[in-house]
């Protein structure tokens, strides 16, 4: 496994085994879970969106040079590839970690939403209905498995 570094104009070629699967990596965290096309498809349009290139048509993506990659059949990375595959790949773990969070905060207003719901319940339904009713509406029902608004 040879790593050898060519200089062709201003552009500088990678070009080793372990530089096309870490395009492969980078990919596959691009294009999130899934079937390979289907990685492979959102891998390319994010790239394209990040990195138009609309000025230099050779350096535009092509969805050939990505399902490459993927399938390693890339014989070299080119450094700028390589460099916008991993920022492309930051900002995607950046967004997934980002829709962790918001999961995690929407999973514990709907478990505190429910709780006070219970509490209002517990204490004194009647006279509570229109703020039981309220926190129905504002959770959209979802903190009671199987009660779909039936009452």
């Amino acid at each position: 496994m040879e790593n050898r570094t060519h200089k062709r104009g201003e552009n500088q070629q990678m070009s080793s085994v372990a530089d096309v699967s870490m395009a492969r990596d980078y990919i596959a965290a691009i294009g999130g879970p899934g079937k390979g096309v289907t990685i492979i498809g959102k891998a390319f349009n994010r790239l394209s969106e990040l990195f138009p290139h609309e000025g230099n048509k050779k350096d535009q993506w092509i969805y050939r040079r990505v399902r490459s990659f993927w399938e390693r059949e890339a014989p070299y990375v080119k450094f700028r590839e390589m460099a916008e595959l991993h920022r492309a790949a930051a900002i995607a773990k950046a967004e997934r970690e980002l829709i962790a969070q918001a999961r995690k905060e929407h999973a514990a207003f709907i478990e505190k939403t429910a709780h006070l719901r219970a509490l209002l319940e517990h204490q004194d339904a009647a006279f509570h209905s229109d703020q039981i009713e309220g926190l129905g509406r504002v959770t959209g029902r979802m903190d009671r498995a199987g009660d779909r608004g039936e009452r």
